[in-house]
């Protein structure tokens, strides 16, 4: 049968040999409780760190939340710009190239433009 490798699991396991360490500290050697003890501290860490790591991911993922609407709304602000410009210029007007990014075909064009030998 293989060992599951999550985190709850592995925890699990630590938890049971820390308290049959010392549910039977009596009939083990001494350096058993030494190692419990050292252990259960480990275990408390882990514990704390991945709290941490729970809180981070969640502030993470509202950040991630926050920054993806914010992209939406400049998306829709921009494209509220080009129609104005639209509106006010006409669609075909050369001054509407400013307000739209560069097509392939475009860029390559402007790359030979100011390097002829490419």
């Amino acid at each position: 049968m293989a060992i599951s490798k999550s985190l709850g699991n592995q925890l699990g396991r630590f938890e049971l040999a820390i308290n049959g360490a010392k549910a039977h500290g009596q009939e083990l050697p001494k350096e058993a409780a030494t190692v419990a003890a050292n252990l259960g501290s480990r275990y408390k860490t882990i514990q704390e760190l991945n709290a941490a790591q729970e809180k981070i991911k969640q502030n993470v993922a509202a950040l991630t939340k926050k920054i993806a609407n914010e992209v939406k709304a400049a998306h829709k602000e921009a494209s509220k710009i080009v129609r104005l410009a639209e509106a006010t210029f006409g669609p075909r007007d050369a001054r509407m190239q400013e307000f739209r990014p560069a097509s392939d075909a475009r860029l390559r064009r402007q790359s030979k433009e100011e390097n002829p030998a490419a």
